[in-house]
C-alpha cells in the first residue's frame, strides 16, 4: 500500500534494465571475441565503444528513478546504445553483412512492438529469420562466431523493446490534459443533470472506470451492515453475479467501509485482510482502491476500482480517486436529497402512504392503462369504524398509532404493483391494477379479518368497513370506479359495520 510521489520507474524495472544492459554488453564482447577488430579498426571507435559502456552502466545505477520515466532520457539511452552495438557492428568488419541489416530490422520490430509479449515473439522471429536468410546465400557456418550473433540479435531485441515498452507505457499513463479534462467535465455534467438515484448509480462505474484507466470499477449499496446491490463495469466475474445480500464483514470491501476512507493495496490475492473473504475469489485482480461514501452520517455507498497488475497505485491515482470520490458523494447526496423531497411531495406524513394527490395522479394513469389494454382495475375504500369515538376516550396519539397500524396492514397485504393511499382523516384507498370482482373480494376479507384479529395489547380493539367497485365489470367511467366503491363502504357501515362489500353485490333499490 506504500505509494510513489509520481509515476517514475519502478526499482525492479532499474533492475531489468541494468540486467538487460549488461547483457547486452557481454554479447558485445562474446562478439568481439570471436570476431577480432582488424587491425586497421579505429582506435577512436574502440574508445567510444568502452566509454559509452561506463557511461550506460554507471547512469543506470545512479540516475533517480524519476529520470528513469523521462522520455527524454529513455531517448538517450536508446541513441547511446543504438551507437554502441554499431561500433561493434563496425569493429568486427559486419557493416556491410546482413547482420548489419538485421540489427536495423529489429530495431524498427522493437519500436513497432505493443506489449511485452510482441516484442520477445518479434525478436525470436528475427532472429530466426536472420539464420533462414544467412542458409540461403550459401555461407552459413556452425562457427561459434556465426551462433553468437543469433542470441545477440535476439538480446537486442530484448533490450531495445523493453525500453520502448516502457517509454509507452509511461506515455499511455500520463494521460493527455485535454482528454482528461473532457472525461471530467462530462463526470459533473452527470452529476449536476442527474436527478434520479438509481439512474446515476447506474452510471457512476463505468464513468470512473473510464477517467481512472482501471480494468474494473464496482459501486456496492450498503443497507444495514449487508451488500444488497452492486453494478459493475468490466468487472470479470469468476462465477455468475450472486443476487443474494452479503454481510459485509465476509467482503474485501469490508476494511473500506470500517475506515471510511480510501483503501488500498496492490497484491490482493496475497493481502490477507482481502484473500480470507468469503468473496475474494470473484476479484481476479491484484490492485484495489475503494472508498465508502456518507449520507446522512452513515456508509451508503462503496466505490472500488480494480487493476490487474501489481504495481503500486501512484499519488496521482489516489489524489483523482479522492477528487471523483468527494464529486460522486455530493452528486449522490444530492439525488437523494431530491429523491426524499419527491417521497415527501408524495407520501402522508403520518402513515408513510400515497398521499390523496399522488393517488389521484396514479388513480388516472392506472385507469388509462386498464381502458387502453381492456384489463380489469378494483378500487378498495377503507374507513375505520367509530374513529371518533376511539380519538375521544383513548387520545389523538392512540388514535395516530391505529392509523399507522392500519397503513402497515394495507402495505402488508399489497402487490409491487398495487398503490395503498391516506384520503385525509381516517379514509384510506387501495388501487389494484389486473385485479377482477373475485380477487378484490378476497383480499378485503382478509383485511377485515387481520384487523379483527389483530395481537398488539398497546392498541385497542377497533375495527374497519370496505367498499370495492371493478372496472369494467360493473364500473365503466373512473367517476363510477369512486362513485360506486364508495356507495358499498356505505353499505358496509349500515349493515353494522366491520364487514366489505362489492358494488355488484349490493341489492337494488325497491
Amino acid at each position: 500500500m506504500v505509494t510513489m510521489s509520481m509515476r517514475a520507474i519502478s526499482p525492479e524495472k532499474r533492475k531489468h534494465l541494468l540486467w538487460l544492459q549488461w547483457l547486452l554488453i557481454l554479447g558485445i564482447a562474446y562478439l568481439l571475441s570471436f570476431n577480432p577488430p582488424v587491425k586497421q579498426a579505429s582506435t577512436v571507435a574502440i574508445l567510444v565503444l568502452v566509454t559509452l559502456t561506463i557511461i550506460l552502466i554507471a547512469g543506470l545505477f545512479i540516475l533517480p528513478l524519476k529520470y528513469l520515466s523521462d522520455s527524454r532520457i529513455i531517448i538517450v539511452l536508446v541513441s547511446l546504445n543504438i551507437v554502441m552495438v554499431s561500433v561493434a557492428i563496425y569493429l568486427t568488419n559486419k557493416g556491410n553483412s546482413d547482420f548489419y541489416l538485421f540489427f536495423f530490422i529489429i530495431l524498427m520490430m522493437a519500436a513497432a512492438a505493443q506489449n511485452l509479449k510482441a516484442f520477445v515473439i518479434g525478436a525470436m522471429v528475427t532472429s530466426g529469420l536472420y539464420v533462414l536468410v544467412v542458409y540461403r546465400t550459401g555461407v552459413f557456418t556452425f562457427t561459434e562466431g556465426f551462433l553468437l550473433r543469433i542470441p545477440f540479435l535476439f538480446i537486442v531485441g530484448l533490450f531495445f523493446g523493453y525500453l520502448v515498452y516502457l517509454q509507452k507505457r509511461e506515455t499511455k499513463e500520463l494521460e493527455p490534459v485535454a482528454e482528461s479534462t473532457s472525461d471530467l467535465f462530462d463526470f459533473g455534467k452527470v452529476l449536476v443533470e442527474a436527478n434520479d438515484l438509481q439512474v446515476l448509480q447506474s452510471k457512476i462505474p463505468k464513468l470512473i472506470n473510464d477517467i481512472m484507466r482501471s480494468d474494473a470499477c464496482e459501486l456496492a449499496i450498503i443497507e444495514e451492515g449487508r451488500i444488497t446491490e452492486q453494478i459493475f463495469e468490466g468487472l470479470e466475474r469468476q462465477e455468475p453475479q450472486q443476487s443474494s445480500s452479503l454481510d459485509i464483514s465476509k467482503s474485501i470491501h469490508h476494511e473500506t467501509y470500517q475506515s471510511g476512507d480510501t483503501f488500498m493495496t496492490s497484491n490482493l490475492s496475497q493481502d490477507s485482510q482481502f484473500a480470507e473473504k468469503e468473496d475474494a475469489h470473484l476479484y481476479p485482480y491484484h490492485s484495489y482502491m475503494g472508498k465508502s461514501l456518507k449520507s446522512l452520517g452513515r456508509p451508503l455507498t462503496l466505490v472500488a476500482v480494480y487493476r490487474k497488475d501489481q504495481e503500486q497505485w501512484s499519488k496521482d491515482d489516489i489524489n483523482k480517486f479522492q477528487f471523483l470520490m468527494d464529486q460522486t458523494e455530493l452528486g449522490l447526496q444530492h439525488a437523494q436529497a431530491i429523491k426524499e423531497l419527491e417521497n415527501q411531495a408524495r407520501t402522508d406524513e403520518l402513515t408513510g402512504l400515497a398521499n390523496y394527490a399522488y393517488f389521484s395522479e396514479r388513480m388516472d394513469q392506472e385507469f388509462a392503462r386498464a381502458r387502453r389494454h381492456n384489463i380489469p382495475l378494483s378500487l378498495i375504500v377503507v374507513d375505520m369504524d367509530h374513529f371518533k369515538k376511539i380519538n375521544d376516550e383513548s387520545g389523538h396519539a392512540v388514535g395516530d398509532e391505529l392509523l399507522r397500524y392500519l397503513a402497515s396492514v394495507l402495505l402488508d397485504t399489497t402487490r409491487p404493483m398495487d398503490l395503498a393511499g391516506r384520503c385525509g382523516g381516517d379514509e384510506f384507498v387501495m388501487l389494484l391494477p389486473s385485479t377482477n370482482i373475485e380477487g378484490v373480494g378476497a383480499l378485503s376479507k382478509r383485511l377485515i379479518e387481520e384487523i379483527k384479529n389483530h395481537d398488539s395489547n398497546d392498541l385497542p380493539n377497533f375495527s374497519i368497513s370496505v367498499g370495492c367497485s371493478t372496472f369494467p365489470e360493473i364500473s365503466i367511467t373512473l367517476a363510477e370506479l369512486l362513485a360506486h366503491a364508495d356507495e358499498a363502504l356505505y353499505f358496509a357501515k349500515s349493515k353494522g359495520r366491520g364487514s366489505a362489500f362489492h358494488y355488484s353485490n349490493i341489492p337494488s333499490p325497491a
